[in-house]
């Protein structure tokens, strides 16, 4: 028998067999946050460059919290026909993303904060404090993004059959398709109850 990789190897979809291995539900939904980035198909940028801003002692290591509140940083992005949103946080969510995350959407000034915006800075933390702030160039739909950072699915196979469970909470799953429905899927799973029903089966599983 071949041995499975750590789930710390993914990044993408997992697809394995339960009867191989014992399921750890928790573990197994964690989220990276490159992940997130991908799913804009996000390009990182030169920060300083691509804002119009000078390298000097104050912008040296930006801080997102502080330069996001700085006025000088307000200008300059107005100046090149842009503006920030208020700063966000992986904690402002129900997410599976295992490191703590924030980020300042950027759009074109003239552009409402329901628009797909032109760059996110991004910051990550590190255990201790945070990380170089970075800034990437969004390719895609901001939706994705937000759909990544919110929610999970989970499609179980069984024979023939599929059934497509999505969480937004880690709490309790949703059957999708709800046409699928009988006595063994149910619409609705708690947690745990999730966690021995995919264990006791001997199904596959898709976890996006």
């Amino acid at each position: 028998m071949k041995y499975l990789k750590s789930f710390k190897k993914y990044t993408e979809s997992l697809e394995f067999t339960i009867d191989i291995l014992n399921l750890d539900l928790n573990e197994s939904l964690n989220l990276f946050y490159e992940n997130i980035l991908k799913s804009v198909g996000s390009e990182e940028v030169d920060f300083y460059d691509t804002l119009k801003l000078q390298k000097d002692d104050k912008m040296s290591r930006p801080d997102l919290d502080m330069i996001n509140k700085s006025p000088e940083f307000v200008y300059s992005l107005s100046s090149i026909g842009l503006k920030n949103s208020a700063l966000q946080s992986t904690d402002d969510y129900e997410t599976f993303v295992t490191t703590p995350c924030r980020f300042v959407m950027i759009f074109r000034i003239e552009a409402s904060d329901i628009e797909n915006p032109e760059y996110i800075l991004f910051q990550t933390w590190n255990g201790d404090k945070w990380d170089n702030l970075k800034l990437y160039k969004i390719n895609g739909d901001i939706k994705n993004f937000y759909d990544k950072l919110s929610s999970k699915v989970i499609e179980i196979i069984d024979g023939e059959n599929n059934y497509i469970y999505q969480s937004a909470n880690r709490n309790e799953w949703v059957l999708q398709n709800l046409e699928a429905m009988n006595d063994k899927f149910k619409k609705y799973f708690r947690k745990d109850e999730f966690q021995k029903f995919i264990n006791d089966n001997k199904f596959k599983i898709d976890i996006k």
